[in-house]
């Protein structure tokens, strides 16, 4: 009998109704939510509930502690799969987090979570959990990086993006599509993703990084207000091809020069950066000053790279060192 783990968060999976009729987000506890999936009788699964937060309130903290318990299962053994339950408002955060961090050897890791509270007719709570812990124990899942589970579709949660505030099909991998299906008890795979190099840093504090959105018109203000906080690390969400408004461009040299790491992705929902334009603000003059682009990454996932990057590098900025740690097609798990 395959054992499956079920690390839970909190997020509207986990939640109960409130005393004025709206929903507390993380309040059901772990076994509780467990006990009504059906469709799992042939597996041994346990739940343990490691905290119980609506997902806008996880911290790079609680992070650790999940990435460290992760880690801690996959190296003891004698699990075949983890499913990890959150809110889904900062899920894909916290699966590429895994994804980048968290040696999965033969385990299969999954995050899922659900638009519909537990207790909302029709409610794809207990069916995404299902889902999940069959995906977690499918052998042919190995091998595949942490993976996120929802509305029968398997994503790579490095390309997973959440594409509905409310409807039940909530995350979508823009661009480069889904890795397969889950019908009823049966998993089915039809792509494989590319992966990053692992950064498994001290499980300690994580420098802090912010992102700095462009858009038409945007002043420097915020960029400025990082750099004087002396944050180890920024990322420019850039428009297109990784442009950012002029004004941005001495602020980026600046940060710079003062040791701190700034990367550019893109806003748009899928595609690459490239330095194709010579005008200021194109991504050829902010790479110019100094930052390094970075492709296939949202702003957030970015985010979430650089934290663990930097600390690999014991706080270091260094753009030569960077930037292989943001490469694809890594062989991580043999």
């Amino acid at each position: 009998m395959r054992r499956v783990v079920v690390l839970t968060t909190g997020g509207t999976i986990a939640s109960r109704p409130g005393p004025e009729g709206r929903n507390v987000a993380g309040a059901l506890p772990g076994a509780e939510l467990l006990r009504p999936v059906p469709g799992i009788e042939d597996l041994q699964v346990e739940a343990h509930s490691l905290f119980q937060k609506a997902s806008n309130a996880v911290s790079p903290e609680d992070l650790q502690v999940l990435r460290a318990e992760c880690q801690r299962l996959i190296d003891a053994g004698g699990v075949d799969g983890i499913v990890v339950t959150h809110g889904t408002d900062t899920l894909e955060d916290t699966a590429y987090f895994l994804e980048c961090g968290v040696q999965t050897r033969d385990v299969v890791l999954v995050v899922t979570g659900s638009q519909r509270v537990p207790h909302a007719p029709g409610t794809d709570a207990y069916t995404n959990l299902r889902d999940a812990i069959r995906t977690a124990a499918s052998p042919q899942c190995r091998g595949l990086g942490v993976l996120v589970v929802f509305n029968e579709t398997v994503h790579s949660a490095a390309f997973v993006r959440k594409a509905s505030s409310f409807q039940l099909n909530g995350f979508e991998s823009p661009g480069l599509g889904c890795l397969g299906f889950v019908d009823g008890q049966d998993v089915h795979l039809y792509q494989q993703p590319r992966r990053q190099p692992l950064l498994q840093a001290s499980f300690g504090a994580l420098p802090q990084v912010e992102i700095a959105a462009a858009s038409l018109g945007a002043s420097p203000l915020a960029l400025r207000a990082l750099i004087d906080a002396g944050v180890p690390g920024i990322v420019l969400e850039g428009t297109g091809r990784g442009q950012v408004p002029p004004s941005w461009v001495p602020e980026v040299e600046r940060a710079t020069r003062a040791g701190i790491a700034v990367l550019v992705c893109s806003a748009t929902l899928h595609g690459a950066v490239l330095p194709c334009y010579e005008y200021p603000g194109s991504l050829h003059s902010v790479q110019e000053a100094g930052a390094l682009g970075v492709s296939g990454l949202s702003a957030r996932k970015a985010r979430m790279r650089l934290m663990l990057a930097l600390a690999c590098l014991g706080g270091r900025a260094d753009r030569d060192a960077l930037r292989p740690l943001f490469g694809w097609g890594a062989d991580r798990d043999a």
